[in-house]
């Protein structure tokens, strides 16, 4: 399988977009800027329509909610990616062009955020690998679009590709049911789309691979506590209120100051060269005789489809494909602790 990315001339670096609007702020920028004029025509217009029916969106004053709507499960089917390359690629600022200063990701689907990658499209086909180009590319894009600021906010639960791209928005806000995890190395490939690359930074080296490792699930106390989450709330109403707030206020101020300070910050980013390399280790790992017959596994123990398998990822996943091994584990660890007692008693 060939997974190569379709944006790099594009994506070089996060000051391409920078520059643009370094050179002429009164040509890339409205007149929103000026806390005394707020007209119509200053606003961003609505974006592209969503081909695919996986979005809505709400548009009010300089902010956008993107809702994602794509039943049962939020998956990352080549429709959803679709829809979000698209989207994405319309936040990107031109001449005559007003872009969001704030685009809020959520869910109409209250168990699920985003969800993996639709596995079937790992298969080295060609919708396959166009997918999975886009989706390097969505990432790609929330990192260099440095004009707007782009908020998960996260009440549900979003795993694999869903969280490689909730990992690499500006700022993450959960809810009391989140649940994220990157769980790919159980299924013996890795998070090739940036992800795994941005939880370093976020929540350094040692955390970050005790969750990529383990496959491990992340709820929104531990998220927050590990600095992946901004903050967490304890209903969703509070989770949506909070993060309206924020996001008007960022609204409120200038495009360029905020477009300088996300341009500062992107040193903290993984570069461009690092996504690359990342990508060409991939594709032999994914296209591997071991991991297609554990992604085969995971498929045959889940239609991916709203059920207690996909609810329950990542440790589903483990259940199905290393039960027998874990109740070996299991087994010996309670021989060994019922050796331990009976020694241990007969010394007493």
């Amino acid at each position: 399988m060939q997974f190569k990315p379709i944006l790099t001339s594009l994506v070089v670096a996060a000051s391409v977009v920078y520059t643009a609007l370094g050179e002429s702020p009164s040509q890339h920028l409205s007149h929103s800027d000026h806390p005394s004029s707020l007209h119509r025509r200053d606003i961003p217009g609505p974006p592209p329509p969503s081909e695919h029916g996986t979005l809505n969106f709400i548009l009010t004053g300089n902010v956008t909610r993107v809702l994602i709507n794509n039943p049962p499960i939020n998956l990352l089917t080549t429709g959803l990616i679709s829809d979000l390359y698209t989207f994405l690629l319309w936040t990107q600022p031109a001449l005559n062009k007003t872009t969001p200063k704030v685009v809020i990701f959520s869910s109409a689907i209250p168990a699920f955020f985003i969800s993996h990658m639709d596995l079937r499209n790992l298969n080295g086909s060609a919708a396959g690998v166009t997918a999975i180009n886009q989706l390097i590319a969505c990432g790609r894009l929330l990192q260099s679009v440095t004009s707007t600021a782009f908020i998960a906010q996260i009440n549900g639960r979003t795993f694999g590709g869903g969280m490689e791209l909730t990992s690499q928005m500006d700022m993450r806000f959960a809810g009391p049911d989140a649940l994220v995890a990157q769980y790919e190395n159980s299924n013996g490939f890795v998070a090739q789309g940036g992800g795994q690359l941005s939880l370093g930074p976020i929540m350094g080296k040692a955390r970050a691979l005790e969750h990529l490792l383990a496959s491990r699930t992340i709820d929104a106390v531990t998220g927050t506590r590990l600095g992946l989450f901004n903050n967490h709330y304890d209903t969703a109403e509070t989770l949506e209120r909070e993060v309206d707030d924020l996001a008007a206020r960022i609204g409120l101020y200038p495009q360029t100051s905020l477009n300088d300070t996300k341009f500062s910050l992107a040193f903290l980013s993984p570069t461009p060269e690092m996504l690359d390399a990342q990508v060409e280790r991939f594709s032999p790992i994914a296209g591997g005789k071991v991991s297609q017959g554990l992604l085969k596994s995971t498929l045959e123990a889940s239609d991916e489809s709203d059920n207690a398998f996909e609810r329950g990822i990542p440790n589903s996943i483990l259940e199905a494909l290393y039960g027998e091994v874990l109740d070996t584990l299991r087994e010996d660890r309670r021989a060994k602790v019922l050796g331990a007692v009976k020694q241990e008693v007969n010394l007493s």
